[in-house]
């Protein structure tokens, strides 16, 4: 049952003790118990009990030691409490009436993005609130706008955000409501969950901020965005038999923590926090549940932040700068990737996101913070991994916008031009920043290099690196019609090596690699490699080349099968070739030209 159901059943009312002071209870206050107040319910006390039925049905004391609601006078102003510390009429309100109070230090309190009652939009220069128009505001006296309760925060020259309470957005109340019904379907396990999210998913996708989580995590689960919280569970749970205390325990049901997650996130787009989109990355990661609506939305959320934005300069916190970075990185690969495997335009214009380049100093942790725990993974690893994807996304966008953008009448141009060597010499630059890139790998960086009793996210690495040599050779073997002969069969050589790389790619990886974490765009890349050998297939010259061909693509979706079991990204990419392929007959032969060029 729901744990935010206010029903009781009969069995349980009858084995409540009967009251026995009954002096006590006429003399306690006639206003709802605390939970009942949170919960915005009618306090129904069952007869002859002395608890509530909300509070029996969750085998919890009433108690009344929350303050009453405070009432405002009509017309009273001056002196009067702010919303942010009186506002006690929700749950939420005590959360921030609590939080306010709270006198301990957070990393919170200077905050941009995760400020805890408050959230910033981000004010464009063509935007209705005129700059000049804000500094005006700025001038007189405490950046308030009297008539909507909004005020202004500038963070450097010419970078201003609009602020609003959280609890003047639509449905924030629902806040509380979200974040029980999610703790109550993994509890008590929350706390095994977050750890295991933090050795396993975050070394490989480091786009939280540990300490962050974790010291709002230790105060409490309701501080958190309800769509983060579970996303973060939802993506731990993948790892759920790792842990020696939770796999001997019944697995929580996903499928509903999964549907409160979206419902949430939803909720949440309307006062947007980094913890948004950190909620819709994280849940986009998970396997076959990618999405490009999703994708489309996430940008745009983090373009209401202002993640399209260089922060060096800013009056944030350092920590902050440094989660903005890798936040604003994990967007603009979101989109890239997503425009590949989809199809799609991307959202994002290069020209108007300004990403600095990523170091190793926009990282909070490092090796030394390092799990011990089994089948955990490596912080640094983790990190430069995070760097490199940065660099080969860089390219792999070149080399889509140039082969398969929308503007590519100027590729078709230069191949009616000058044929096939004009396109060989216009992507030539590309093939030389690809064999750049890998020759810069370091070595833990390496497939080979693999830990005791630890797990390995450099498969999606390079995974993705062979996709973009692939998306390559994909369009010079698309124009080969009329191509002197020896070049052809050059072109062809140079495409079939790079299937033959990807086919022995999967034969390699090992358990440390499959049962690591995977991104969001590895069921798609494996799929891409499928629809690539297919090319090379209904091209082949001869029959014996088809079947080459034939019998490769065979051994690479064997390769998949025999990896498939309890790996969510190689099931993932077998339905999706399924979906995509399953009317592909290569039983058949192909039609072999007559001749080749000359």
């Amino acid at each position: 049952m729901d744990a935010s159901s206010g029903s009781s059943s009969p069995a349980t009312l009858a084995t409540e003790p009967p009251t026995r002071d009954r002096a006590r209870l006429s003399s306690r206050p006639e206003r709802p118990c605390d939970t009942c107040r949170k919960r915005k319910l009618k306090c129904a006390k069952a007869p002859g009990h002395e608890r509530c039925v909300l509070c029996i049905f969750h085998d919890r004391d009433c108690t009344y030691e929350d303050a009453p609601q405070l009432r405002r006078k009509r017309g009273s102003g001056v002196g009067q409490p702010s919303p942010e510390t009186v506002d006690s009429s929700t749950a939420s309100g005590k959360r921030r009436k609590a939080i306010t109070e709270d006198a301990t230090p957070s990393l919170l309190d200077q905050a941009l993005g995760l400020h805890r009652t408050t959230h910033f939009k981000y004010i464009g220069s063509s935007s209705p609130q005129q700059e000049k128009l804000v500094d005006i505001i700025h001038q007189v006296g405490p950046s308030q706008d009297c008539l909507t309760g909004t005020k202004f925060r500038r963070v450097a020259h010419h970078v201003t955000f609009l602020s609003k309470p959280d609890h003047d957005a639509p449905l924030s109340n629902d806040t509380d409501r979200d974040l029980e019904a999610i703790e109550s379907l993994v509890s008590p396990h929350g706390r095994g969950l977050v750890d295991l999210y933090f050795g396993t998913v975050h070394p490989s996708y480091p786009i939280l901020h540990k300490g962050v989580f974790m010291e709002k995590y230790k105060r409490s689960y309701t501080e958190f965005s309800p769509p983060l919280l579970a996303a973060v569970y939802l993506l731990a749970m993948d790892w759920w038999e790792f842990d020696r205390e939770l796999s001997s325990q019944a697995k929580p049901d996903t499928g509903a923590l999964s549907q409160w997650a979206t419902k949430a996130l939803m909720d949440v787009m309307h006062r947007p926090k980094l913890s948004s989109a950190q909620a819709a990355l994280l849940l986009l990661q998970r396997a076959g549940c990618d999405s490009w609506i999703l994708t489309s939305q996430v940008v745009a959320l983090g373009e209401e932040l202002g993640l399209h934005l260089d922060c060096s300069d800013w009056n944030i916190p350092d920590w902050e700068k440094g989660l903005r970075r890798r936040l604003s990185w994990a967007l603009f690969m979101q989109d890239k990737w997503g425009s590949l495997i989809h199809g799609r335009p991307s959202h994002i214009s290069s020209s108007c996101w300004q990403l600095p380049d990523i170091t190793l100093n926009d990282f909070p942790e490092s090796a030394a913070d390092d799990e011990n725990r089994e089948g955990s993974s490596e912080v640094e690893k983790g990190r430069l991994l995070f760097i490199y994807l940065t660099r080969l996304t860089m390219i792999m966008t070149e080399a889509k916008e140039c082969l398969y953008g929308p503007h590519d009448t100027r590729v078709q141009a230069i191949v009616r031009s000058a044929g096939l060597q004009g396109l060989l010499e216009l992507v030539k630059p590309l093939v030389v920043q690809l064999k750049d890139w890998m020759h810069s790998l370091p070595p833990e960086l390496r497939m080979s290099d693999i830990k005791t009793r630890k797990l390995c996210s450099n498969g999606y690495l390079h995974l993705s690196y062979l996709v973009t040599e692939i998306i390559i050779h994909r369009h010079i073997i698309s124009n080969l019609d009329s191509a002197p002969s020896p070049l052809i069969a050059l072109c062809r050589d140079a495409a079939r090596a790079r299937l033959e790389r990807a086919v022995a790619f999967v034969d390699a990886l090992k358990p440390e690699h499959l049962q690591a974490f995977w991104w969001f765009a590895a069921p798609k890349s494996l799929a891409y490699i499928r629809t690539y050998g297919g090319l090379l297939w209904a091209t082949s010259a001869t029959e014996d080349e088809a079947e080459f061909y034939r019998k490769k693509l065979a051994d690479f979706r064997w390769g998949l099968k025999v990896r498939a079991k309890g790996v969510g990204f190689v099931t993932a990419a077998l339905k999706e070739m399924e979906e995509s392929l399953s009317e592909i007959d290569m039983s058949r032969g192909v039609a072999v030209p007559e001749s080749t060029g000359g």
